[in-house]
């Protein structure tokens, strides 16, 4: 054997009696304090993501529904330029061939 697998082996040899270093009960708790708070904090976060997402789609149907009911009450009565220009536009639609 030459001095320098003399001197790994040593090395080897040397770490067989070592001990993984303890950490102390304060430094434990505070590092699992701190992974808790972590993933509590990303829970409420997309909590609150859902709600306002929710609160996003029922408002876009709220609104969709007032103006489907408001625009059928106003379409009953009286000729609405809006709704003659949109069957204008189907009509065209209609009679494209593809």
């Amino acid at each position: 054997m030459n001095a320098k697998e003399q001197w790994i082996d040593d090395a080897m040899a040397s770490l067989d009696n070592a001990e993984q270093a303890s950490l102390s009960e304060a430094v434990r708790e505070k590092i699992i304090r701190r992974a808790l708070f972590i993933t509590q904090k990303e829970h409420l976060r997309s909590t609150t993501l859902v709600w306002k997402l929710a609160a996003i789609i029922l408002l876009l149907i709220s609104l969709n529904l007032f103006t489907m009911i408001h625009l059928r009450n106003s379409a009953a009565g009286e000729a609405n330029p809006v709704n003659s220009l949109a069957v204008e536009y189907f009509l065209y639609i209609g009679t494209y061939n593809f």
